[in-house]
């Protein structure tokens, strides 16, 4: 009888054990999406990410296993920011709900420095895209902020000290649309600018692939190529002014390599179209779609561009 009662007290506690759940441990039962949203906090717009912020320290113990971020997010979180060989930790820092995406921050420490991430994902929770947004300081001495104000729109700031006391400030807004790509609507300055001096806002970023660089044509205008998210993605920047400054357009977003050497820009929010031909240290630029929105009525964007020695 003891016997028995012994099988059946072994018996119950194994299937004890095996129904108890430990959320995001072990192979038999990985963490699922709902328990990987619940490693944030839950936040509301406005919201506010400064260097300061980033510098402070967080307990190992609330750092988010970097398989589970593989896996709902991107295995490319930190691309272009750390070394291959170089441990980061991430930290899951807010979930805040948008008007055309919600927004998922991270907290990334390393060696080299502590960078913050902003990733967009839709209503279901699938994941978009994501930005870099904040940072405790660059190689060239600079800090990076983010807010995020009530109508979705997102201001990143970056400071960089200049001689004596003297600082410079630029702020970028940028608009989110449903497919988590980003368009630039503005810029401000304090920085100083010399004559002919074009601001890039995309210039740092990692330009790997073969059609990546900055292509011109004169002194004030550009068409700058940044690597995407994959192969098949770029980034870019177009910027020009014609007929003495009388006719001016500037436009930023994501564009898609097709066949051969082209590329091609549809903006989600209008008509505006771009279509790039890409050459031996060329690129060729026409509108497939009305642009009027990012360039004076006018002129458009049209026209050969030289590549230009990184």
């Amino acid at each position: 009888m003891k016997r028995y009662l012994l099988l059946l007290l072994t018996i119950g506690v194994l299937a004890a054990c095996k129904t108890k759940k430990k959320p995001g441990g072990g192979a038999d039962e990985p963490m699922t999406f709902e328990d990987f949203k619940a490693l944030f906090t839950p936040g509301v717009l406005p919201y506010k990410l400064t260097a300061d912020t980033l510098r402070m320290p967080l307990a190992d113990s609330l750092s988010v296993d970097t398989a589970d971020v593989h896996r709902f997010l991107t295995d490319t979180l930190t691309k272009g920011d750390y070394g291959k060989n170089e441990r980061v930790k991430l930290f899951p820092l807010q979930l805040i709900p948008g008007n055309e995406v919600d927004f998922m921050v991270l907290k990334a420490v390393g060696k080299s420095q502590t960078t913050g991430y902003l990733c967009f994902l839709d209503k279901k929770g699938k994941y978009l895209n994501r930005i870099r947004v904040a940072n405790t300081g660059s190689a060239d001495g600079s800090v990076m902020g983010v807010n995020i104000d009530s109508k979705n729109v997102i201001k990143i700031s970056t400071e960089k000290k200049l001689s004596g006391s003297n600082t410079a400030l630029k702020e970028e807004f940028y608009a989110v649309g449903k497919d988590g790509n980003t368009q630039l609507i503005m810029t401000n300055s304090n920085g100083p600018t010399n004559p002919g001096q074009i601001f890039n806002p995309i210039d740092t970023l990692p330009r790997k692939h073969k059609f990546s660089g900055d292509y011109t044509s004169g002194e004030m205008n550009i068409v700058s190529i940044r690597d995407g998210d994959d192969p098949k993605t770029f980034l870019f920047f177009i910027t020009f002014s014609k007929d003495n400054g009388n006719c001016k357009g500037e436009l930023s977003g994501k564009g898609h390599y097709i066949a051969g050497n082209r590329g091609e820009f549809k903006d989600k929010e209008s008509s505006c179209g771009i279509s790039f031909q890409f050459s031996s240290g060329r690129v060729s630029i026409r509108e497939i779609g009305g642009c009027g929105a990012y360039r004076g009525i006018k002129c458009f964007f049209e026209g050969g561009f030289g590549r230009k020695k990184k």
